[in-house]
């Protein structure tokens, strides 16, 4: 029986460690190179928290079967995935750590923790 989405995210958040939005943003002003994922669909970004800027647009079907973009070609890359509030950032934390991803972290909060931190968004 297929797992349901409440099952996957905690299962997920038992396997992979969040991150605050103050400790990515920190990341991101570094000198190591961070990716972010955003695995939520455009319109639901469009109309609610916008995208974290520089961050991938990949949806979780594509991470789930792998289609990823090229800024993951390095299973050693530091990948902070990020959602609206965070379950569907942890499910796509836990399916690149299960594809070999050795960095991963999940946004703590999501977007609305980054705003609530006073970071901005794009829309």
């Amino acid at each position: 029986m297929e797992k349901s989405f409440s099952e996957r995210v905690a299962e997920a958040k038992t396997a992979v460690s969040p991150i605050s939005p103050r400790e990515a943003a920190n990341l991101r002003e570094g000198c190591e190179p961070v990716v972010f994922i955003d695995p939520r669909p455009a319109d639901a970004i469009a109309s609610t928290t916008g995208l974290i800027p520089g961050a991938h647009r990949v949806a979780l079907a594509d991470i789930t079967g792998g289609l990823l973009p090229s800024a993951l070609s390095d299973k050693w890359a530091r990948v902070v995935t990020t959602c609206q509030a965070g379950p569907m950032a942890a499910v796509a934390a836990h399916e690149l750590v299960k594809q070999g991803f050795r960095r991963v972290s999940y946004l703590e909060g999501g977007t609305t923790g980054w705003l609530e931190a006073g970071l901005s968004t794009e829309r």
